[in-house]
């Protein structure tokens, strides 16, 4: 059913719109550019329209909310609130507050609402799960993440906000544990209050521990996560092919008197499907609209993320 609304089409609103296409749930799109939303229109044969349209339309009964984070808050209350379930992309808002009042007004429509944690529906990560949840790998000890690029550079939010939910989702997900302590540094390469390298320190009430590391000055792309278990050690590498993504390596280290005993072995590639992590989110996005099942990154999901990154800006301020 052709029933959802992208709005914005610009640099991950594309894949977006591209993706609702593919599945045949695509109704309309809306740019503020005229040029681009008409562009669109034509590429994909649904009309661009107005927000306000949109809103006014019984027949969209979903909105894809890609555009600048300080308006999702306000984007998905108006939403919510014109009765349309509503996918909104990473972050859920820049403050708890914003996010708090999203929850109020979700409440009280009864609507569906996902965060789009992308990662949470990466087939690796899938795995990943399983085999913390089966015993293989042992208990979880510590996760080690890079997430670099070079660009896209932006004006409106430091590379904390635009790089580290991914992490923080991911790494809450596979914690299962309360926070003790969040901890940021961050530099800053063209001297103004953008941070463009930053670096987080987790510590949870279990013991494990996590770092993440994230840059948009780095000179090449690296998107990987070293999960360390007492049992084996996860390589999940986002940049190689679905058979290289991720691999196991089952080391083994112990202690004695005198000293520490370690055993190498030779990494295994657990082999992935070929899906794009998008269109399982968005099918996921379809899904829950039928079925009113809360979406895999719902509300409260949003809301855990929203507040590790609250705890990393207020550390990053008083550095």
């Amino acid at each position: 059913m052709k029933n959802i609304a992208v709005i914005g089409c610009g640099y991950w609103g594309k894949n977006l719109v591209r993706n609702f296409h593919e599945l045949g749930a695509l109704a309309a799109i809306w740019d503020p550019v005229e040029t681009v939303a008409k562009t669109f229109s034509e590429k994909y044969h649904v009309p661009a329209r107005s927000w306000e349209n949109i809103l006014k339309d019984d027949s969209i009964q979903g909105v894809v909310l890609a555009v600048p984070v300080p308006l999702h808050a306000k984007l998905c209350i108006e939403a919510l609130e014109a009765g349309k379930d509503v996918f909104v992309e990473k972050p859920l808002a820049l403050t708890e507050n914003e996010g708090l009042s999203v929850k109020e007004t979700l409440q009280k429509t009864s609507r569906i609402l996902l965060v789009g944690h992308l990662l949470q529906y990466h087939p690796a990560v899938e795995i990943v799960k399983n085999l913390l949840a089966d015993g293989t790998i042992g208990n979880l000890e510590y996760v080690r993440s890079h997430r670099f690029n070079f660009g896209k550079i932006r004006a409106d939010e430091n590379v904390l906000w635009s790089f580290a939910p991914h992490d923080f989702s991911v790494i809450h997900s596979l914690a299962q544990s309360g926070i003790a302590s969040i901890s940021a540094h961050g530099q800053y390469c063209f001297g103004d209050k953008i941070a463009d390298r930053v670096d987080i320190h987790i510590a949870y009430a279990s013991g494990v521990r996590a770092e993440i590391c994230t840059s948009w000055v780095h000179p090449f792309k690296e998107h990987k996560m070293v999960i360390g278990c007492t049992e084996g050690m996860l390589v999940f590498d986002d940049v190689l092919p679905p058979e290289q993504k991720l691999k196991l390596y089952r080391h083994v280290y112990a202690r004695n008197r005198q000293s520490v005993i370690t055993e190498k072995a030779d990494p295994e590639d657990i082999p992935l499907p070929s899906s794009e992590p998008l269109k399982i989110e968005c099918q996921h996005f379809i899904d829950c609209m039928q079925s009113r099942q809360q979406p895999r990154t719902n509300i409260d999901e949003g809301l855990a993320v929203l507040h590790m990154l609250q705890l990393a800006q207020e550390s990053l301020d008083h550095e």
